[in-house]
């Protein structure tokens, strides 16, 4: 590839890589001219600087001949140096030499303006594409907008200039003025003045190079920041001292933003300044590669000053957050305090300085910077006052004035009885081990205690061991992990008691202390209690028994209303495998006695989770009406059919077994049944089938089947190859819920039937496949026999309606045909009678048959109404209770009634469609 697209996303990257592929062959040639091109090329454009004359030329040379030798000529070569242009492209030397020699010859450098002749940048703000009337009337905030859009000062060098234009858009937007409304008139003359310090600002000139960076003796960077109600700004300097001790102090690059709509302080104001000074300098420094021997930040704000110093930690997130970017950015001890009228930074924070031209101080730097360091500003005392961002760091009253509660964890924040516990041990060990610090024994595992004591491995901390006094031991030695023991467990256990018994029965506690009796209101009076080791304890009965443990003798009392106590029974009926309520009573009342112990562990089992899910039911919604496909009467046969598969059942082919599988048709209207032999469960062979029983019943209406995958298929083949049959006839195919087979009983009670007819006559295991057809066709016609309405014994009344009246026009085998003229051939009586036989049995079936439907035999209405977002789990009959999947409902479909009976759960592996019945609601 000799050429890149112009204007595709990948040109510039390929440009690129082919630009430096084709440096990196030079490397060990020309390894100057090699980092040249790699890091001073920005696409086709090369700009570098140099100390000398001979390294100017040497180098520009070596990067124009590696580019020549892949064909990319550099032309257009600008110098401030003219004889460097006349050596490098001596076919333009009269016309280049010609540009440099007019001072006022001007090259855009990456957005700025540079004068090869003085070796300047100025600020030559065009504003391209603007109209020239536009800075001349009153704009609109559209057009304000625009201008300010319009103006490019990536390194900020122009920020009191441009600033102040951000400002009075910013007090636009705070006015709610229109996009294409003119500014308030304030507003108007605030725009027209910084017009025209835009104007002047194309006068300004500041030198290229930093004066005295390359051969300084000690370089600094000096970085100001400051903020004000309106904007706050970073600027940072480089300082350079020569060996003669002359003091350059240059601009390298400056930011300034509007303070945010809402409302804030200025110091946090003055604290977002530091942030983007610190960052500002770290970028300045990595780009250069000189780097400063020194860092000093500058800021007016003593607030922000004390921030620094305390830290991150001893504040709010605001302020702590931001401390926390200053820190990586920089170091704390670099930050100095400078009074604001030395602040330059605050030049970029209020309005456009009237003598703001290229001798301002903003370019120069302040005046106290070309002074030695002992003249600098110092930082006058700090006032210790709080701001209002610390950090407030309480102790609660509760759990400092017992002094048995030491410290121990909040217990509302638990919900587990044994975290509870062990947290509480944790404590109680960390203080144990802060208190005997000095008494510690330490035991090193070396090679000399193992070949001493083989019992070493199987106990760690055993005092008969090898011990060595702290100061023998390093800290790499010392086991980081604690083992939890059980005496801490139990010291555990007893003080949280304490702390039951403090909060419920303090009074009683008292009067106990004091040797008295406890008031008659409280809930202890009907009780004989004692005080043992400081606990209200039962004083039983059975004392004197021997061969049980203290605890049962004596019981503590606990308040079955408190949390812990509560905590404690949960535990308890857990540890039981979720016991009911005797048992979990029997084995609290083992260890404590507590109050209101019976309703306090029916209402915690009642409100068990994993107890709810397992007793849980599914919901049960009401049992809903027929659908219209069930009642319509005076309609042909399998207008509205159901289907079903059954099977496999095996056959016999040639020497084979064989598998075969019967799709049944049942008419939803008249219960008639239609049996077709199918040889798998493909599509094809269901669209085969459907054929076969559409050319011998007709072709249905409607098609309702489950949803098998072969069902699928052959709907998504209707639609494909009987789509004009389809549309012509009107075929559509429904699907019920997925998971729900009730919903298909008037189909699967048909298949059950047929299923007992079959193997009632079918004798051999494997019979021929022409065998089974015949079969299939007499269980088809002994099916359709049943009857469907009450069977009479009374001769005189008629016989019971069957499929067969609808199908055969009777219920009995067919007459023999009789002998017939061909007038009887041409006769409409035949044709009338046959009408008027249909018109009976449809009225017989509405009169005798149609009632017996009114009847709903199911459960009504069981189980709460399932919504949108409850928890639920979907029952499985192929899978434990316990490993039935969660889910959560996300969609619901009403039924004409109302009733919701099919809902969308969403689960951990998808979105599924599934009957409420097979739902179980969860605790939410």
């Amino acid at each position: 590839m000799t050429s890149i697209i112009f204007g595709a996303a990948s040109s510039p990257c390929t440009a690129i890589f082919a630009k430096n592929w084709n440096a990196k062959r030079y490397i060990k040639k020309y390894p100057e001219a090699v980092e040249a091109i790699i890091q001073n090329h920005y696409m086709d454009d090369y700009l570098d600087s140099f100390q000398s004359l001979e390294d100017a030329m040497r180098i520009s040379k070596e990067v124009r001949d590696i580019h020549k030798n892949a064909h990319f000529t550099l032309r257009k070569w600008v110098s401030n140096a003219p004889e460097i242009v006349k050596e490098l492209e001596p076919d333009n030397e009269t016309t280049e030499l010609v540009k440099l020699g007019d001072k006022g010859t001007e090259e855009k450098i990456l957005g700025l303006i540079w004068k090869p002749s003085t070796d300047q940048l100025s600020f030559n703000l065009k504003l391209a594409r603007l109209p020239d009337n536009l800075l001349q009337k009153k704009p609109t905030k559209r057009e304000a907008l625009k201008i300010v859009m319009s103006l490019y000062d990536p390194l900020g060098l122009a920020s009191p200039v441009t600033i102040r234009a951000k400002q009075i858009l910013q007090e636009a937007w705070r006015r709610g003025t229109d996009w294409d409304q003119e500014l308030d008139e304030d507003l108007s003359n605030h725009w027209s003045t910084w017009i025209q310090h835009l104007e002047r600002l194309k006068t300004v000139s500041i030198p290229r190079c930093y004066p005295g960076y390359s051969d300084a003796r000690s370089l600094q960077v000096h970085v100001f920041s400051d903020a004000s109600e309106s904007a706050y700004a970073t600027a940072v300097y480089w300082r350079a001292t020569t060996p003669d001790g002359q003091v350059y102090v240059s601009l390298v690059m400056a930011k300034a933003k509007v303070a945010p709509l809402k409302v804030t302080s200025i110091p946090r104001l003055e604290l977002q300044a530091a942030v983007m000074g610190s960052r500002v300098a770290a970028a300045v420094i990595q780009e250069h590669h000189v780097k400063p021997e020194a860092v000093t930040y500058w800021t007016d704000s003593k607030t922000v000053l004390t921030w620094i110093k305390k830290g991150s930690r001893s504040y709010k997130p605001f302020v702590a957050h931001r401390i926390a970017a200053i820190e990586d950015n920089s170091k704390v001890d670099d930050w100095r305090w400078v009074p604001t009228k030395l602040n330059i930074a605050d030049t970029a924070t209020r309005d456009v300085p009237p003598n703001f031209d290229s001798n301002h101080e903003w370019y120069s730097g302040p005046s106290f910077l070309y002074k030695e360091p002992s003249a600098w500003p110092t930082e006058r005392p700090r006032s210790s006052e709080p701001t209002g961002e610390e950090r407030s760091l309480t102790i609660t009253e509760r759990y400092r004035a017992p002094l048995y509660k030491e410290a121990i964890p909040d217990p509302t924040k638990f919900s587990k009885w044994e975290r509870l516990v062990r947290a509480t041990a944790r404590v109680l060990q960390f203080i144990t081990l802060c208190r005997k610090t000095t008494d510690r024994t330490f035991y090193k595992r070396t090679k000399k205690n193992r070949e001493e004591d083989p019992d070493w491995r199987r106990s760690k901390c055993n005092p008969r061991r090898l011990a060595q006094p702290p100061s023998q031991v390093k800290s790499k030695d010392v086991n980081k992990y604690i083992t939890l023991e059980a005496e801490y467990i139990r010291k555990a256990e007893k003080l949280l008691v304490h702390v039951i018994q403090e909060d419920s029965f303090t009074q009683e506690i008292a009067d106990l202390r004091n040797d008295k009796r406890v008031a008659h209101d409280s809930r202890l009076r009907p009780l004989q209690i004692q005080l043992k080791d400081g606990i209200i304890a039962l004083r039983s009965r059975i004392a004197a028994v021997k061969g049980v443990s203290e605890d049962m003798k004596g019981p503590a009392i606990l308040d079955g209303d408190h949390h812990i106590t509560q905590l404690y029974i949960d535990w308890t009926h857990r540890s039981l495998h979720h016991c009911g309520t005797e048992p979990t009573i029997n084995e609290v009342r083992q260890h404590y006695w507590v109050i209101r112990l019976r309703p306090t562990t029916k209402r915690i089992v009642s409100q068990c989770v994993q107890c709810r899910i397992r007793k849980a039911q599914p919901s049960m919604p009401a049992t809903g009406d027929h659908p219209s496909t069930r009642l319509a009467h005076h309609q042909r046969p399998f207008t509205f059919t159901g289907l079903d598969y059954f099977g496999p059942l095996s056959v016999t082919v040639g020497r084979q077994h064989q598998k075969r599988y019967v799709a049944l048709f049942t008419c939803l209207t008249s219960r008639a049944v239609h049996l077709e032999i199918v040889k798998d469960l493909s599509a094809d062979s269901a669209i085969l089938a459907l054929r076969r029983f559409a050319a011998r019943r007709g072709c249905p209406t409607e098609i309702y089947s489950d949803n098998g995958t072969n069902m699928h298929g052959a709907d998504k083949e209707l639609r494909e190859a009987f789509r004009e049959e389809a549309s012509r006839r009107g075929i559509v195919w429904r699907f019920i819920t997925p998971s729900a087979p009730f919903m298909g009983g008037v189909w699967e009670r048909l298949v059950r039937c047929v299923k007992t007819a079959l193997y009632t006559v079918l004798h051999e295991r494997h019979p021929h496949e022409d065998v089974l057809t015949t079969l299939l066709c007499e269980v088809e016609y002994t099916v359709n026999s049943r009857p469907l309405t009450h069977i009479s014994v009374d001769s005189k009344d008629n016989e019971s309606i069957t499929p067969n009246h609808f199908l055969l026009g009777g219920s009995a085998r067919l007459p023999t045909p009789g002998v017939f003229s061909e007038k009887d051939a041409n006769s409409k009586k035949h044709w009338r009678r046959s009408q008027i036989l249909a018109d009976m049995f449809w009225q017989r079936w509405v009169k005798e048959y149609l009632p017996e439907l009114q009847n709903r035999r199911e459960a009504h209405g069981q189980g709460p109404d399932l919504q949108v977002g409850d928890p639920v789990l979907i029952a499985d009959s192929q899978l434990p209770r316990n490993t039935w999947p969660r889910g959560r409902i996300e969609n619901i479909y009403p039924g004409a009634d109302g009733q919701i009976r099919t809902v969308e759960v969403r689960t951990a592996n998808g979105l599924i469609k599934r009957p409420t019945r097979k739902l179980v609601p969860l605790p939410k």
